[in-house]
């Protein structure tokens, strides 16, 4: 009687969590949320972690009677995790003590270390969260006192997963629905803007030559051809980066290769330093010690280097650009942080400044899709990017790139 008691308590719970279910939820709070029911749900659940895959990385994002301080900085490569050995089990993984959390890595080991620093024995049940048939994650609860979870517990946990899958599949097909209706208007809106503008210009200037031939000296004409040719270039310019950008959006394979960290930033940087302004100091440092092969793509790297050290040195008239790189033993992610004395931009705007076709700085050339490029290109690098700035006190970009794509 207790077990179907239990059962109608959780279709209950799940009945009423389902009335407040509408995929606008923030992932974060939907997950704590969801968790939360399901440990209260499940007798024998005493506490319980949400884990997401992020690109290489594998993190918490939401914990129950546990510490929110210790949930939110659990993080370890994904390939450093427990679960990694069993990323493509589409079942429900029983964990019956601490020493089965067995890994390579000491991170991941001082990480369960951390999170169950009061417990001495430990079960666990796990249950993968799927979009589209593909493992993005984990839902754990766990127990300190028993030998083994009930099948009741087991089914109850696959219910409170595959609603989890559920939010999850359904978030993104709404983000891929906003994104591809955004992009209309986008491309709409640089058809109508962008590209007409030079189109225009180079329709007047060639109208000024057919109309003044008898009349204009050679000395003007050869001045209107030029104009031709300079609005030519950027109609050509802003072409090809709608090109690349509509690429970016296609499946495309990565060229996977080991290579020099340090050989590819310098070859990269070697691009853009000739545009550097003599009142401009460029520095370049690399902190000691540091894993000198990554493994990656290295065109793709390379445009990714080029675009930011490239804007740093555009933007910047007078002070310094500095390139620092460091590494990161605990995500075993290399970091490249890119900070100039520029002009800076309004932080408000920092938001925007990854969508297509969009310029701060309209007295400067361009199509506007440099870092929107430059963003897709991380996102397949499994790498990420974070930028901080202020008008008058220059910007500051922090580039993660994993040592070895999975």
């Amino acid at each position: 009687m207790k077990c179907e008691n239990d059962i109608l308590s959780n279709f209950e719970l799940m009945a009423e969590l389902s009335t407040k279910f509408t995929g606008e939820e923030n992932e974060k709070e939907f997950m704590k949320k969801l968790l939360s029911v399901a440990i209260e749900s499940i007798p024998e659940a005493e506490a319980g972690t949400i884990w997401l895959i992020d690109n290489t990385l594998y993190k918490a994002v939401a914990g129950y009677n546990y510490n929110d301080d210790v949930v939110k900085n659990l993080v370890v490569p994904l390939e450093d995790a427990y679960i990694y050995k069993y990323i493509d089990f589409v079942d429900i993984i029983e964990i019956k003590s601490f020493e089965e959390f067995h890994s390579p890595s000491k991170l991941f080991k001082d990480t369960v270390k951390t999170l169950h620093a009061k417990h001495e024995s430990m079960i666990t049940l796990a249950y993968p969260l799927k979009v589209a048939g593909k493992v993005k994650g984990h839902i754990y609860i766990d127990n300190f006192k028993l030998k083994k979870f009930s099948e009741t517990a087991k089914k109850s946990l696959k219910i409170f997963g595959s609603f989890a899958s559920t939010f999850l599949t359904l978030k993104s097909l709404r983000d891929e629905e906003k994104n591809a209706n955004e992009l209309n208007s986008i491309y709409l809106s640089f058809i109508t803007h962008e590209v007409r503008t030079p189109l225009t210009a180079i329709l007047g200037y060639a109208e000024s030559i057919l109309r003044g031939k008898d009349e204009l000296s050679k000395e003007e004409i050869v001045d209107l051809v030029k104009r031709i040719y300079m609005s030519s270039k950027h109609m050509n310019s802003l072409i090809s980066d709608l090109s690349t950008f509509n690429k970016l959006n296609r499946e495309e394979e990565l060229n996977i290769t080991e290579l020099h960290l340090k050989f590819l930033i310098y070859e990269s940087i070697s691009i853009v330093e000739p545009q550097l302004s003599p009142e401009v100091e460029l520095n370049i440092k690399f902190k000691e010690n540091i894993p000198e092969m990554i493994e990656t793509d290295p065109l793709k790297m390379k445009q990714i280097l080029v675009n930011i050290v490239g804007n740093a040195i555009k933007y910047t008239d007078r002070g310094y650009v500095n390139v620092n790189v460091d590494f990161d033993e605990k995500t075993k992610e290399y970091i490249i942080l890119v900070k100039d004395s520029g002009p800076g931009m309004p932080e408000d705007k920092l938001e925007d400044i990854f969508k297509p076709f969009v310029r701060l700085a309209k007295n400067k050339p361009g199509s506007g899709l440099g870092l929107a490029i430059v963003k897709k290109l991380i996102e397949k690098l499994k790498g990420r990017i974070n930028i901080e700035s202020k008008i008058d006190f220059g910007t500051t970009i922090e580039l993660r790139f994993p040592q070895k794509i999975n």
